[in-house]
């Protein structure tokens, strides 16, 4: 699924890129901003997706076999996807400053489909460092929607990620070591910061409109 999405995500910063690139009036902000945009999707982009397809490909293929598959082929995939989950979400607020000069339904589907992709990635973090390799769950991070005595899987991690996003009065992540609070703060600021981005692209869509 993130594989998917970030194929479609990489689609929506070319379209935003290729329109702030042919209407730049020489800023240098503009410029700055479209020249890493179209890096991302046309330079970086197709070569990570092609190598991840291959690893993806044959960890299928392996498991598909029967044949054990290392922890670290899944730790540097989930490692690639929380890069391009950190440059997608400073690109994408860069590209608001010029705004005027791209499509408003394309800055919009940006972050409609950016969502998804925010939540799965952050729930595959807190679950990797909280539930993999640990004695016990609740040691990193703790869940207060989760019911202990039932066992917490990782489905729970993906479910608070989700939960905390839509529900920003109770946040369903509580840290517990520094790393964990440190990571759940940079979650939450993340998240205001999404609000305020939503936010901005339906204004610069409904001026548009009006």
């Amino acid at each position: 699924m993130l594989y998917l999405l970030q194929n479609i995500n990489a689609e929506m910063l070319r379209r935003a890129a290729g329109s702030l690139d042919s209407q730049l009036t020489g800023t240098a902000s503009g410029r700055i901003v479209a020249d890493l945009t179209l890096l991302q999707a046309d330079r970086i982009h197709p070569v990570a997706m092609v190598i991840c397809g291959v690893g993806l490909v044959a960890m299928t293929t392996a498991l598909w076999r029967g044949l054990r598959v290392p922890r670290w082929s899944f730790d540097a995939l989930g490692a690639w996807f929380c890069l391009r989950l950190l440059a997608e979400y400073l690109t994408i607020n860069g590209l608001i400053f010029e705004g005027s000069k791209v499509q408003p339904g394309v800055l919009l589907g940006q972050i409609v489909l950016y969502l998804p992709y925010f939540v799965i990635s952050w729930g595959w973090i807190f679950h990797r460092l909280d539930l993999v390799g640990q004695a016990q769950p609740g040691l990193v991070v703790q869940l207060s929607d989760a019911n202990p005595t039932k066992g917490i899987t990782s489905f729970d991690y993906y479910h608070a990620s989700i939960s905390t996003l839509l529900n920003k009065s109770k946040p369903t992540l509580v840290g517990v070591t520094r790393t964990g609070r440190i990571l759940v703060l940079v979650y939450l600021g993340m998240i205001l910061g999404l609000y305020a981005l939503t936010f901005a692209r339906i204004l610069q869509l409904t001026r548009s409109l009006v």
